[in-house]
């Protein structure tokens, strides 16, 4: 039933899609969908996956563009694990070593299992979710909603930061940009806007930088979080 009903969803939404590749169309990804924990994993250059050992990685949507439209975004400095379409099961147990963990398209499970799972990390950015999932078990303790986990992951930590970057054009993301203006974790959280269709959001100029160093990273219209401090001396304020 579950996959009928996203069949559906997906079927209704591609019928409004205003390009003949669909590039708008969310993507979402069950539990079924995984070939098995790695056993599927291909062939993984560095230019095609980055590097494993890297600071950072980029759990990767499903398999369009012809492997991952998030490919080229793969560096020394960057790496995004072979598992295009495959974000359950041991996917967000991938680079332990990295302090920057940030999930495209259906990959925001994989992120959401690492912050619920693992609760790792410095810095977590949401690369434009595509799908709406509200309640769901990500981590097998029940239905939950993904703004919840990472509002968690971020009251274990105040020096902890969460970015996120959305298209204007896709859906999923309008309860992570809501954390802009809570009043305990706000601070900690920039939601960035962007112009393009969700499939090309990984080609959008300087993305790279965003998904290695999110604290430096302005494309000019990010939203930034307030203090609940600063909030409070607004409302004050005559």
């Amino acid at each position: 039933m579950q996959r009928l009903a996203r069949a559906l969803f997906t079927l209704a939404v591609a019928s409004c899609a205003t390009t003949d590749d669909d590039l708008d169309e969310p993507q979402d990804a069950l539990p079924g969908d995984d070939a098995g924990d790695g056993k599927a994993d291909g062939a993984c250059s560095l230019r095609t996956c980055g590097d494993p050992k890297a600071a950072a990685v980029l759990y990767p949507g499903n398999p369009a563009c012809g492997g991952g439209c998030e490919r080229n975004l793969a560096a020394g400095d960057l790496y995004i694990p072979p598992r295009n379409g495959r974000p359950w099961g041991d996917t967000y147990r991938l680079a332990p070593e990295a302090s920057v963990l940030s999930g495209y398209s259906s990959g925001r499970i994989a992120l959401l299992r690492r912050l619920a799972l693992v609760g790792d990390g410095e810095h977590a950015i949401l690369l434009d979710p595509s799908w709406p999932d509200g309640k769901r078990d990500f981590a097998g303790r029940g239905p939950e909603r993904g703004e919840d986990i990472v509002r968690t992951w971020l009251l274990a930590d105040p020096a902890r930061t969460f970015t996120l970057i959305y298209s204007t054009r896709s859906i999923g993301w309008s309860n992570y940009a809501a954390l802009v203006d809570d009043a305990d974790v706000g601070a900690q959280v920039v939601a960035c806007a962007v112009d393009v269709p969700h499939l090309n959001v990984p080609r959008v100029p300087d993305l790279h930088d965003a998904l290695v160093d999110p604290a430096s990273w302005d494309n000019g219209r990010c939203r930034r979080g307030v203090t609940a401090s600063a909030t409070a001396s607004a409302s004050a304020s005559p």
